[in-house]
């Protein structure tokens, strides 16, 4: 008998799910071998295919438990992929972790696991493990952001991205620490850290923590723009397409936002969608409307939303 597709990727997803569960209690274990299954199991999940109904309900668990082993077994940045698959879709109740709580623990379970698993990889040398921390714990900064500062703290002597810089400078605005973010910020802006130019760019353009310096704030906007940063193209586009700061210019306005949509910026792809639907700075074009919107909502932005808040039907 020839199975369905449907029916042959659900028999592979059991294969896959106890090949891992042999792997994960084999002795000795294979690290490496064990983190390939786990990271397939994870892009599956990803995908979608736990939703639905490809991958067995215990595939998340299966995935964990196997994270965790293969962590302890020494694949240090393990630990970081087991944090973000934390955070990003939590199925359930956090696993059994072996190291405790380095920082006050929280009401709420899985980011103190997820943050754990960061801290984890950043103990055994992870510059991921030290960033990722300190930007999950944005949330919870007054009780995690000390620590997050004692992670970064090492990184700082070589910090040729910045961005060790960036992330302590972030932490310490946060924690109500204006001046010294400022001085962290401009030491990442001067490696060559995005991130933190644009973050100059508000600094400077709110008069937060320095005098308020127009002038300055769009130097550090297009520096930061320069870089291809989404954030900075996106809010030069909408400079242009609005007058704010810029010529009012909706051709210019679309070619911005056609940069920051390429850069990564979903509500970019979703305002070049609409201009090509409606012919705003380019040629009305429903296909490639289709296309940017598509972009926008396969990152998360909501599309169908949005559109009928603007009294706009998505084109076919």
């Amino acid at each position: 008998m020839t199975l369905s597709p449907a029916a042959a990727s659900s028999s592979n997803a059991n294969a896959l799910l106890a090949e891992t569960v042999r792997a994960t209690e084999a002795d000795p274990l294979d690290a490496a071998y064990l983190e390939g299954l786990c990271r397939e199991i994870d892009g599956r999940i990803t995908r979608g295919d736990a939703m639905i109904g490809i991958l067995p309900v215990q595939a998340y668990d299966v995935l964990v438990r196997g994270y965790v082993a293969a962590a302890l077994a020494g694949r240090t940045e393990v630990w970081t992929l087991l944090g973000q698959r934390l955070l990003d879709l939590p199925f359930g109740r956090p696993p059994a972790l072996p190291s405790p709580h380095l920082f006050p623990a929280g009401e709420d379970e899985i980011l103190d696991a997820a943050l754990r698993c960061f801290a984890e990889a950043a103990r055994h040398g992870s510059r991921q493990g030290a960033y990722r921390f300190a930007a999950a714990g944005r949330p919870a900064v007054r009780r995690v952001g000390p620590y997050a500062l004692t992670l970064l703290e090492p990184l700082l002597a070589d910090d040729p991205t910045g961005e060790a810089s960036y992330w302590s400078g972030i932490t310490h605005y946060l924690l109500g620490n204006g001046g010294t973010a400022l001085g962290y910020h401009e030491r990442a802006a001067a490696a060559g850290n995005a991130d933190a130019m644009f973050e100059l760019h508000v600094l400077y353009g709110t008069g937060d923590t320095v005098p308020r310096d127009d002038v300055a704030a769009r130097q550090w906007l297009m520096r930061a723009a320069d870089r291809e940063h989404p954030r900075a193209l996106y809010n030069i586009a909408a400079g242009h397409a609005t007058g704010q700061g810029f010529p009012r210019d909706e051709e210019a306005a679309a070619g911005w936002y056609e940069r920051a949509a390429i850069a990564g910026s979903p509500r970019a792809a979703a305002t070049l969608g609409v201009m090509c639907l409606l012919g705003s700075g380019v040629t009305t074009d429903p296909a490639r409307a289709a296309r940017w919107l598509d972009q926008a909502e396969e990152q998360g932005f909501d599309v169908s939303g949005w559109l009928e808040q603007l009294g706009l039907s998505r084109p076919a």
